[in-house]
């Protein structure tokens, strides 16, 4: 489907598309029905002829929810390995099979070629018959590196440091390219040179993600849903949520032709617990106060790297005499809102001393790591690294004031506007 397809299809209402697929699909024989969300059409194929091209297993029966009007996408392995399916131009199920068929022997040869690129840099591969990925995994002295295969290429998808707690990389966060590193040695070091920033990221803390070029939007609701539109219509803004009520909110959008659901549900007061959902489970996750949410479709174009349509905010001009300089220490203040069950709620002040952004929970031990005490209060000290036009390259000191973490960016503006010199401080 081309571009302008997908945005002409993405205006249709849900409904409508629905209508269009469950005609098609009740001419060819098979039967779907709404799924839990009440939007998705749902059904199930039965085959005869297809097998798994890499077990030899029969493969007799599968799910699948349908995508647009056009398009199946199976919901069980392995089959949802391979994406949308074309069904609107097949005459019989039989030829919805035979592009079943067709399709698991074209990635069983994207396999094999795979397997053969990490067996000429001297790996063990291994192929996932649940998943349709070829695997290896990459080991040096200090770490052992989990490489996935697909379509798409390579990529590190789980670290395991000697003697530390293995973690999960995000999809698309360390492609790796074999055909760039002629030996193993050679790819042993550039994956130990990343270990740094795949940590950072798999603790929430690497810098925000390069926009990619997407646009994202927010779909329209089903016509029969209860939006908060209606609501404020009905009551008035001034109506109020029962205490002791569960409050649970979604919205859905879309982005590069895939669908992203961003769940919030109150937890306590004024304090929320969000979600954002894509196809292969959280994208983003995270509680935050009510009064400084910026938004659900600003905190999803944020988690997806993607154009929310708004005008770009100016880039502020920081005086002179404001300007940080290298080795310098800056310090921001905390509040801490609560304490409670080994873990501290705290929101962070501007240099008026006024809550800025949105609250976090931390463990009591590693809220007390990460932050100083200072009299009454906390603060946060950063060490800056470098300036470097309109950012300042820093890392975040400990109570003992070493540096922890990765190096991170910031504008030099938000630095300017949270944070004052060390010196300046008491």
């Amino acid at each position: 489907m081309s571009e302008g397809e997908h945005t002409i299809i993405s205006k249709i209402p849900r409904e409508r598309l629905n209508q269009i697929a469950g005609r098609k699909l009740a001419a060819l024989g098979i039967p779907v029905r709404l799924g839990a969300d009440r939007e998705t059409l749902e059904g199930e194929l039965a085959f005869t002829r297809v097998v798994h091209p890499l077990t030899g297993q029969p493969l007799p029966r599968a799910r699948f929810a349908v995508e647009g009007h056009d398009r199946l996408r199976f919901l069980d392995a392995p089959l949802a390995a391979l994406g949308p399916l074309a069904f609107y131009d097949a005459d019989r199920v039989g030829a919805i099979e035979a592009r079943v068929g067709q399709a698991l022997q074209e990635r069983a040869a994207v396999l094999q070629d795979l397997a053969a690129r990490l067996r000429a840099l001297r790996l063990e591969p291994q192929l996932d018959p649940a998943r349709l990925l070829a695997r290896a995994v990459v080991k040096t002295v200090q770490h052992a590196f989990e490489l996935l295969g697909g379509p798409e290429g390579f990529r590190v998808s789980r670290v395991a440091p000697v003697g530390g707690r293995p973690f999960d990389v995000m999809p698309g966060a360390a492609p790796v390219r074999l055909e760039e590193h002629p030996s193993l040695v050679d790819l042993e070091l550039a994956l130990s040179g990343q270990v740094a920033h795949l940590e950072a990221s798999a603790r929430g803390q690497a810098a925000q993600p390069a926009a990619t070029g997407c646009r994202i939007e927010a779909t329209a609701p089903p016509r029969t849903a209860l939006t908060l539109g209606a609501l404020v219509r009905a009551f008035g803004e001034d109506a109020v949520v029962a205490p002791t009520a569960t409050v649970e909110l979604f919205q859905e959008f879309e982005s590069g032709g895939t669908r992203y659901r961003f769940v919030a549900s109150s937890d306590v007061g004024t304090l929320f617990r969000g979600r954002l959902i894509g196809p292969s489970g959280d994208v983003w996750s995270d509680r935050f106060e009510l009064a400084n949410f910026p938004g659900a479709l600003r905190v999803a174009a944020a988690a997806l790297g993607a154009s929310a349509g708004e005008a770009p905010e100016p880039t502020a001009e920081v005086p002179n005499h404001l300007l940080p300089h290298a080795g310098e220490v800056w310090v921001m203040n905390v509040v801490v809102e609560a304490t409670g069950s080994g873990e501290v709620r705290y929101v962070g002040t501007d240099i008026d001393g006024k809550p800025y952004g949105a609250a976090r929970l931390l463990s009591r031990s590693d809220f007390e790591a990460v932050f100083t005490r200072a009299g009454a209060g906390w603060r946060l000290l950063v060490l800056v690294d470098q300036v470097a036009g309109d950012g300042v390259i820093y890392r975040q000191l400990d109570a003992q004031r070493q540096p922890i973490g990765a190096p991170r960016k910031m504008a030099t503006s938000v630095l300017v506007a949270n944070f004052v010199p060390e010196s300046a401080a008491f």
